[in-house]
């Protein structure tokens, strides 16, 4: 039987240990996976496909890169150009897998745009592939998929082993200025507005304890495109918190341990979501979450291992930060309980299921 080719579009961070692991794994199994030039990648990816690549599947990631510019006649264009490529190339027997990681892109740029593409794609796909089952019938409801054969679950790989972890708690407290009796939650990420960090400092700063002088919160993150106005924002207002403590800038791959391994519990107070790769993440890192119960998070986490809330509750995150104070001594086998169903997620079982979407497609 011929190798498979598959080439995934558009090029995006090759750093990207989800990018890294799942090209691996991939290739494990045989299949060839090609990662085209950046600079044609966004636009005119027909020639490369066909000629240079010679791919037999367009695995397509995100679609936000082919239509972030600020020039709408240009959006325009590029739209026609890649639903022409994505038809041509299916007319010639090339097959498009489509991996949905969001309904929307996080900022909510150029939304009409973005719903014209995810709908586009979703029609054309000859296989989508969500990362749980929740996100699936979303997806389906979302784009008007009739078929929903075509739509697969394959669960979003774990972070075990892709980060070093051999820093000790007491250790990584000491670097970050911490208390080693103190009771630490954590935010670790790239600060959005869709993540809620701003509600989340209010909320926090809302918590009932006894010794409440005993648990911190930690901010740890570069600012989305090193806005200077919303770091100056956020610096002022936890200006008058010392309970607070912000780590700006960009946490580099190293240095994840450090936060993770000096926290009791990771916060994800996110206003929207539909898969949670920074979940996943912390669950590697056996920590105890507190998260919205919503898309695939629900289903990633339970209540042995999470402190799950109602997206729409008003005071469901001040609710279960409570509820992790209350419940201290718990945090350590909870984050276990997450850690062991992370394992599940390995990325040789990731690899399989892919492979067996291509071979459907094929």
């Amino acid at each position: 039987m011929q190798q498979i080719k598959s080439i995934f579009l558009p090029r995006v961070n090759d750093e990207n240990p989800y990018i890294k692991q799942l090209i691996s794994h991939l290739e494990q199994l045989d299949i060839q996976v090609e990662l085209p030039s950046a600079s044609s990648s966004r636009t005119f990816f027909f020639p490369e496909v066909v000629l240079h690549k010679k791919a037999d599947i367009i695995h397509l990631q995100w679609l936000h890169p082919f239509f972030i510019n600020s020039n709408k006649v240009v959006n325009l264009l590029k739209l026609l150009i890649f639903i022409l490529q994505l038809i041509v190339l299916k007319i010639i027997g090339k097959k498009i897998v489509w991996t949905v990681h969001n309904l929307k892109n996080h900022e909510n740029q150029y939304i009409i745009l973005d719903r014209i593409y995810s709908t586009v794609v979703a029609q054309l796909a000859n296989a989508i592939i969500t990362h749980c089952k929740a996100a699936k019938e979303e997806v389906a409801q979302e784009f008007s998929i009739k078929n929903k054969d075509k739509i697969f679950v394959v669960p979003h790989g774990n972070y075990i082993e892709c980060y070093k972890n051999n820093i000790e708690k007491t250790i990584a407290r000491e670097s970050l200025g911490l208390k080693d009796s103190s009771l630490i939650f954590l935010f670790l990420g790239t600060i959005r507005p869709y993540k809620g960090v701003f509600e989340l400092i209010d909320k926090f700063n809302q918590i009932y304890s006894d010794n409440s002088d005993q648990i911190q919160l930690v901010i740890a993150g570069k600012v989305y495109n090193d806005s200077q106005e919303i770091t100056d924002i956020l610096r002022e207002k936890i200006a008058n918190y010392p309970r607070i403590k912000f780590f700006p800038g960009f946490v580099p791959d190293d240095e994840i341990q450090v936060y993770m391994n000096a926290s009791d519990v990771v916060i994800f107070p996110y206003r929207d979501i539909l898969t949670s790769g920074a979940v996943v993440l912390a669950m590697s890192f056996g920590r105890a979450c507190i998260a919205p119960r919503k898309g695939c998070i629900g289903e990633v986490l339970d209540d042995e291992g999470a402190f799950l809330y109602q997206i729409d509750e008003e005071n469901g995150l001040i609710k279960a930060m409570n509820s992790a104070v209350e419940k201290h001594h718990q945090l350590l086998s909870m984050g276990q309980h997450n850690f062991e169903l992370a394992q599940q997620y390995n990325w040789k079982y990731i690899g399989k299921l892919t492979a067996d979407v291509y071979g459907y497609c094929l």
